[in-house]
């Protein structure tokens, strides 16, 4: 009961605060305002920090990485004069960036602010998800465990306008993460604001189109305004953008359908009512992100591998993709995204499967009681408190349940930065979550179950599948051998089940005639800046 009046609550606030936008805007004399509804609000600005949907979508808007990405995902340059081809075997690169480009608070943005930032997140003092993402720069391992001083990290500011970073191995894919990982910090905001870097917009600053305003890390409305220092702001469009989260897919389309909104993320709820009045403001597109139960592996029922196969075995993925989401997502075939790359012309995922079967499912589970000496099973599984994971929580408590009648399923809902705060702190039995790929390889998923990966939030260990990814970084080259390696890995992770896949999201927008050249990419978020 109490939580049924606290959701109602909140509901009640959104609406009004639709309301109060849409008569703002219509009083402004500034035209220039685009209205949104996300599902997601944004936990951090700090680009060491941010590891979810929100937050990695917020920074597409406020910062800008060496290179960036076009309207449709492709690479570009950015602060950088251009992209440049690596040298030493294409394991150096020498950056310039372009003259006077400043931050936000009109300070220079500076070659130093890149390195600062690379630094910062692999120090493993700072205790960074993300610090993975430059594993491939040389010296990593070693300053990485704690072995050597930051000054051996293969990067470096040669002067003020010059990054020069150095690789332990060529990497295919390294111009992804020059565009979409390797964002600034501005270090003399850091030194002043500590660990409140990033968290508030008062605390944070941005060298991107857009800064943030009227933000903290509980906020659900709050503004991207365009950032004047910019060194393209003459071609950014929108002066302000208003965002509101609103997690219930149902209510974003109604904001949508009576203009309060001009764009809106939705999920399956409401796209078959949408389609019979609104079918050409649709915008349904493949996302490079999967989802996935995690299990942890310090938990003993939750850590039994017999059970997670058959847990894995009783979901039908084909029905909650079509059934419970009903949003173009696709089941899932690996914890690898499908369209991503391939292999002789043909999809990495091609070959591979998640079996629904019923009675195997039941065999595994015999085998999890003996093993566990239990017969009646209890599993809490954490979900993140948005419309389409309330959905998937519920089909999977019916799923497993009605396929295994000695399991209980019982579902814990609750915030996203809760949810990420419970995986982080291993403070947590089993639970969804998703992952968005920033380049188009697929280590960046399959670092998620490696024994030592940053973001191996299960502290799951698998042998057989440590030594697969780890031949996978010894090829260095984007072809066959690599990607087969890989689909080794995805197959392994498949059968032991170190995290379980469920389905390959689908983005589905709203998105109102008005409002041209805004797209979705595969990889990636997209970005407010091109839109017209």
């Amino acid at each position: 009961m109490g939580k049924k009046t606290i959701i109602g609550a909140v509901v009640a606030v959104l609406v009004i605060g639709g309301i109060v936008m849409a008569v703002q805007n219509r009083q402004s004399p500034d035209k220039a305002i685009l209205r949104i509804a996300t599902q997601n609000n944004i936990s951090t600005l700090d680009p060491n920090y941010a590891d979810d949907i929100g937050a990695n979508w917020a920074e597409v808007q406020t910062l800008e990485g060496l290179y960036t990405t076009d309207e449709n995902g492709k690479i570009i340059a950015g602060a950088a004069k251009e992209i440049v081809k690596p040298t030493q075997n294409d394991t150096t690169y020498t950056i310039h960036l372009k003259n006077g480009q400043k931050w936000s608070d009109g300070s220079d943005l500076t070659a130093q602010d890149f390195v600062a930032s690379v630094k910062r997140q692999v120090d493993p003092k700072t205790k960074s998800t993300r610090a993975n993402h430059f594993k491939d720069i040389a010296g990593y391992d070693e300053v990485y465990n704690h072995k050597g001083s930051l000054d051996k990290l293969g990067i470096e500011a040669v002067d003020k306008q010059t990054v020069k970073i150095k690789l332990s191995h060529p990497v295919p894919y390294f111009n992804f993460i020059l565009a979409n990982q390797l964002y600034p910090i501005n270090p003399d905001k850091v030194k002043e604001y500590g660990k409140k870097y990033g968290q508030t917009a008062a605390t944070t600053v941005s060298n991107g189109a857009y800064t943030i305003k009227k933000w903290n890390q509980s906020s659900t409305t709050w503004e991207f305004a365009k950032n004047k220092h910019y060194r393209d702001a003459k071609n950014v469009h929108y002066n302000t953008i208003k965002a509101t989260q609103i997690s219930d897919a149902t209510l974003a389309a109604k904001q949508f359908q009576t203009k309060n909104v001009d764009e809106a993320a939705i999920s399956g709820s409401v796209l078959s009512d949408i389609k019979k009045t609104n079918a050409d403001e649709i915008k349904q597109t493949a996302a490079g992100r999967v989802a996935f139960i995690v299990w942890n592996a310090k938990d003993k029922i939750a850590s039994n591998t017999n059970l997670k196969k058959a847990i894995s075995l009783s979901i039908n993925r084909q029905e909650l993709a079509k059934e419970a989401l009903g949003d173009g997502s696709t089941a899932a075939k690996s914890i690898v995204p499908s369209g991503e790359v391939e292999i002789a012309g043909k999809d990495l995922n091609d070959g591979l499967s998640l079996p629904y079967n019923q009675s195997e499912a039941r065999v595994y589970f015999k085998k999890a009681q003996a093993e566990l000496g239990q017969q009646k099973i209890e599993i809490t599984l954490n979900t993140a408190d948005t419309d389409s994971y309330k959905a998937v929580g519920t089909f999977l408590k019916q799923s497993i349940e009605s396929t295994l009648p000695n399991v209980v399923i019982n579902l814990h809902r609750l915030p996203l930065n809760a949810e990420i705060a419970a995986f982080n702190n291993h403070n947590f039995q089993a639970g969804t979550l998703s992952w968005s790929t920033d380049y188009d390889d697929p280590i960046d998923f399959l670092d998620i179950p490696y024994s030592k990966g940053a973001i191996n939030f299960t502290n799951w260990e698998n042998k057989a599948y440590d030594k697969v990814y780890e031949q996978i970084n010894r090829h260095n080259e984007a072809n066959d051998a690599r990607y087969k390696l890989q689909r080794e890995a995805a197959r392994i992770n498949n059968e032991e089940n170190g995290v379980t896949p469920l389905y390959q999201a689908s983005n589905v927008h709203l998105q109102s005639k008005t409002v041209k050249n805004l797209h979705y990419p595969l990889v990636g978020y997209q970005n407010y800046k091109y839109a017209k």
